[in-house]
């Protein structure tokens, strides 16, 4: 069976055994990366949007490197700072989107890490993007000028574990939703709105996001392909995954303007957002005790994950990392009278600093 064959297979069973595949007129792109070798990543549809290895039409640094695929064909390895371009077109803005591709990786390749951008406004947000998401899993998103939306976020076990694994976003005007081989992660999250194409860079990048930063994908992807709709949805054909908790679906974006897909890019973005608020569990501790700190990072109503946070002073070096739910467990030991101060890596964690009393 030849690949397009395969791939349009695994679309139907993505969707349902009672759905029927989406036309080939709805087949934007499809860069199944057979070539092999060279610089170019083929179109196989007849809209020849072809994709450049790297930064030249030459050999260089950025080029991802050729490997085996999922299906006996060929595929491309990315180890973050490596992407395909392909060049800016309206024919990538539909009004509903589908983003399909096969990944791999052992072990999660960070968060933010982009399977496919298309267009970058800042260090902020594409208009569509699927990317590893707040956990470092997988997810999907389309943005509107006021506010993006997220897929329910596959757990990162459930997809970096070495194999290959079939991945499905969908904007149908209704829900921006995610498929892991075959079954739908959680439920969906809702949205009507119009996906805001224009705003910033337009071109569309395959391993990688660039804007004013580069977030940029570890591992290796096969057969990416992009539809202007999301075909029909029966229902689940499997039994659906149960999504990483505390992870956001819907993030507004104040005033209308700029907002992140990387929460630490919301942070250092503007004074007004730099710093974080921390609430502690203890504003004591008892001298020369091992104790345990608990710290809840937050900013807005929003807790956040995946912050370290720092205490110091008192004698006292100690770290801790919030998890889904936005909390750091912190163990430390004063060996002297004080106070210990806690921030955020880099900067001062709260508006004034949160401290804690060793005595």
């Amino acid at each position: 069976m030849g690949k397009e064959a395969v791939a349009i297979l695994a679309v139907v069973a993505v969707l349902g055994c009672v759905a029927a595949p989406a036309s080939a007129s709805d087949e934007l792109a499809h860069w199944a990366f057979d070539e092999g070798a060279g610089q170019v990543a083929a179109d196989a549809t007849a809209h020849a949007n072809d994709g450049q290895l790297g930064a030249t039409s030459g050999p260089d640094a950025d080029d991802p490197a050729w490997i085996a695929g999922h299906d006996g064909g060929r595929a491309l390895a990315f180890d973050g700072s490596e992407y395909v371009a392909v060049a800016d077109t309206s024919l990538l803005e539909p009004a509903h989107v589908a983003v399909d591709a096969w990944v791999r990786n052992a072990g999660s390749p960070g968060r933010w890490r982009y399977v496919l951008s298309k267009g970058s406004l800042a260090c902020d947000r594409s208009a569509y993007g699927l990317y590893s998401g707040w956990a470092g899993g997988m997810s999907f998103y389309v943005s509107s000028t006021t506010h993006y939306t997220i897929s329910p976020e596959v757990p990162r076990w459930r997809i970096w574990d070495g194999a290959w694994h079939h991945v499905v976003g969908t904007y149908d005007g209704q829900s921006v939703r995610l498929y892991v081989d075959g079954a739908q992660v959680g439920d969906g999250t809702p949205a009507t709105f119009p996906i805001a194409y224009g705003i910033g860079s337009k071109g569309v990048y395959l391993g990688i996001y660039r804007g004013s930063c580069s977030l940029g994908f570890k591992g290796a992807i096969d057969d990416v392909h992009v539809w202007s709709d999301a075909p029909p949805q029966p229902g689940p054909p499997l039994p659906p995954i149960d999504p990483e908790p505390g992870t956001p679906t819907q993030i507004a974006i104040p005033g209308g303007g700029q907002a992140s897909t990387n929460p630490a890019q919301n942070v250092l973005s503007s004074g007004a957002r730099r710093c974080l608020r921390v609430s502690l569990n203890r504003r004591t501790v008892p001298l020369h005790k091992r104790v345990r700190v608990v710290a809840t990072v937050r900013r807005g109503k929003q807790r956040m994950m995946g912050v370290h946070v720092l205490v110091r002073g008192a004698g006292v070096t100690a770290s801790g990392k919030t998890n889904g739910r936005g909390r750091a467990g912190i163990r430390l030991r004063a060996h002297r009278r004080g106070h210990l101060t806690v921030r955020v890596r880099g900067q001062r964690a709260s508006c004034p600093t949160q401290t804690v009393r060793a005595r």
